[in-house]
């Protein structure tokens, strides 16, 4: 935990505001009357909805005495004053928090279920609304949970990314709530100008595709996770992000501009077509090296048989971008790498003109396929840092606020 010095830096951001903290029913929420502290300690005032379930995990008492305030829990209890409750509660906040966000409670509101206290709340408030999911594992890689995210995060929901390790049910992995600490963080810079505001980001994710006939083709493993967390990070931080992606297997952040790809030549022609316009090109996408010499015009019949397929380079796009960047924008290229992962990432960054390189190596937690990664990020040829293995929203978080704190930013700001 950190220390009370901390709240003299909160002061500035939070001091005066009104937070609104929903508490659903998840072993978390015991982490969720040291964020009310905390909230309390920075100078603003906390109200506290909680869910019935949450009621067994923490009493009402607890939060009551923290906050300093009544905790709502029931949306037809019986009041003094005759009031809208969710209505009220709903137009009080500058922010509304819900930490822990269980998977039961993220699904309904995706749905637009209002059928207790806290849902009817989130569903009817304009604040901008927070939320800090906490689960099992197995729960936070379900398809479904996935998918209640994307439609959370296109209606304008800001998820605070869990991190991994031990969980409550014995077992190791993500879905851990963020630590309070971490979501104080993410509030502060909320009632900040954020510091990517004017900057205009271009991110490519996913991985291309080149067709050896019309029903197959040579590809990649790329889910396109790792761009779209670097677009949803940058977009927090208040850049504009137009994303081009080539195949993905998870749906895309709701950024200002996306556009979709198929093979390396596309990719190359739709980046150095919007290159003139951003100030940073984040290179993600897993671009295919290699494409068949020649396309079949027909499918290929397995009867006819094939010896063998001629294979030649793709598009080099970073080669393209190093000859055609202004001095003042800001490259970043990543590396996969299976062996001489350092070695090789110093020689790429150097021969195709990166500013900065990004090296994870493949493994059975990293790079593809995974909600995890690990990577080393080098300035030149020299290495800056290496991330703990921890999920890609991040290792996304580490990348975009390294280029943040890049004073050429500063010049490119409009």
């Amino acid at each position: 935990m950190r220390s009370r010095r901390r709240s003299k830096d909160n002061k500035v951001a939070l001091d005066g505001k009104k937070i609104l903290l929903v508490v659903t029913g998840g072993i978390s929420a015991y982490k969720s009357a040291y964020l009310v502290r905390l909230i309390k300690r920075s100078g603003a005032q906390v109200r506290v909805v909680m869910t019935d379930a949450a009621t067994r995990f923490v009493t009402p008492l607890t939060f009551e005495v923290l906050s300093g305030n009544p905790v709502q829990t029931d949306i037809f209890a019986r009041r003094e004053l005759p009031t809208v409750e969710h209505i009220e509660l709903a137009t009080w906040p500058d922010r509304v928090v819900v930490a822990p966000a269980t998977a039961d409670f993220i699904g309904s509101v995706a749905s637009g279920m209002a059928g207790d206290l806290p849902r009817a709340v989130v569903c009817a408030t304009a604040a901008p609304v927070y939320m800090a999911p906490a689960m099992n594992d197995g729960m936070w890689a379900n398809p479904a949970v996935k998918r209640n995210i994307s439609i959370l995060e296109k209606d304008g929901r800001r998820m605070i990314a869990p991190g991994s390790g031990e969980l409550a049910c014995g077992t190791s992995g993500s879905g851990r709530m963020a630590e309070p600490e971490e979501i104080m963080a993410v509030l502060e810079r909320s009632f900040e100008p954020g510091p990517l505001e004017g900057i205009r980001f271009l991110v490519t994710a996913g991985r291309t595709i080149e067709e050896i006939d019309p029903v197959r083709y040579i590809s990649n493993h790329s889910s396109g996770r790792m761009g779209f967390a670097i677009a949803s990070r940058a977009m927090e931080l208040g850049a504009k992000v137009t994303v081009i992606h080539g195949q993905v297997d998870v749906p895309p952040p709701g950024v200002d501009v996306i556009r979709e790809v198929r093979s390396a030549s596309q990719m190359k022609t739709a980046v150095l077509r919007s290159l003139p316009r951003c100030d940073v090109l984040v290179m993600a996408a897993a671009v295919s090296d290699f494409r068949p010499s020649r396309r079949a015009k027909e499918k290929i019949k397995k009867e006819t048989g094939i010896d063998s397929i001629e294979l030649v380079k793709t598009a080099d796009i970073l080669s393209a971008v190093r000859d055609r960047k202004k001095s003042s924008q800001i490259i970043v290229g990543f590396a996969l790498e299976t062996v001489d992962g350092e070695k090789n990432a110093v020689r790429k960054a150097a021969a195709k003109g990166c500013d900065y390189m990004v090296l994870n190596m493949a493994g059975a937690d990293t790079g593809f396929g995974t909600d995890t990664n690990q990577v080393t990020l080098f300035k030149g040829a020299r290495k800056l840092e290496t991330s703990p293995l921890t999920s890609k929203d991040r290792v996304a978080g580490m990348i975009v606020d390294m280029l943040a704190a890049d004073g050429r930013l500063g010049k490119a700001k409009r």
